[in-house]
């Protein structure tokens, strides 16, 4: 074989090596980046279920609902007869659009169970697991109850 034409095959093999590995980089950057956790589907007026941790997408208005932590779980077990019922609180981080995070604390008690955030109400209407006395403080998988409202 001619050595120029040799040589034009190695610059053509070392250009698509390169080509190659610079596609794989982008691809890495690219899966890393993409990391955004899915949302769980909530619709307006339809209670759902939203777990510690996790975000809910409202369909049609782009707002997202972030369950952060129990903030108090003072309900009465299960096992145990109480003289009052007790009660939960909740934190809530509301976005939309990336704007800065709206946060609300949303109890049981009736008296505190909605807040407005922006052109939605949030009522929170169960937590479960609900307590027993037998788990005495063994952390729980905390799963909110909430309807979303547009107003």
């Amino acid at each position: 074989m001619h050595r120029g034409f040799m040589a034009r095959l190695k610059r053509r093999e070392v250009t698509l090596r390169a080509r190659a590995l610079i596609s794989a980089f982008a691809f890495a950057a690219a899966l890393g980046c993409a990391t955004m956790e899915p949302t769980i589907p909530a619709e307006p007026g339809v209670a759902f279920e939203l777990p510690v941790g996790k975000t809910a997408a409202l369909n049609g208005n782009g707002a997202r609902i972030t369950f952060k932590q129990v903030k108090d779980d003072s309900r009465c077990p299960t096992d145990v007869t109480c003289v009052w019922a007790g009660d939960a609180h909740i934190e809530l981080a509301i976005s939309r659009n990336g704007s800065s995070d709206d946060t609300k604390i949303l109890s049981l008690s009736p008296a505190n169970s909605e807040a407005r955030s922006g052109d939605i109400q949030i009522r929170f209407v169960g937590l479960t697991p609900v307590p027993r006395q037998a788990d005495g403080n063994s952390p729980h998988a905390y799963v909110a109850q909430l309807v979303v409202n547009r107003i």
